[in-house]
């Protein structure tokens, strides 16, 4: 999720202030110039969010495969 955050942050700085250099310039080696740049940190963003949420649905589903159910049992009234 941080590079989600920071690669979204990117663009959206990149969007107001045009004369700002993306990312201190690790990404001059993209074609298409400042748009090509662009387009991979949205694309680096989206596949940061899309392994984000499958990493974050997954741990849900290992957690109740080994937990059973998830319900208390045996709990006594004090």
């Amino acid at each position: 999720m941080v590079i989600t955050t920071l690669a979204a942050q990117t663009v959206i700085l990149g969007l107001l202030d045009p004369d700002s250099g993306l990312v201190w310039g690790i990404f001059d080696w993209v074609p298409g110039g400042r748009t090509g740049q662009m387009i991979l940190l949205g694309l680096v963003a989206l596949v940061a969010a899309v392994a984000g949420g499958w990493a974050h649905t997954r741990r849900a589903q290992d957690t109740e495969r080994a937990g059973g159910s998830g319900d208390i049992r045996s709990r006594e009234p004090a």
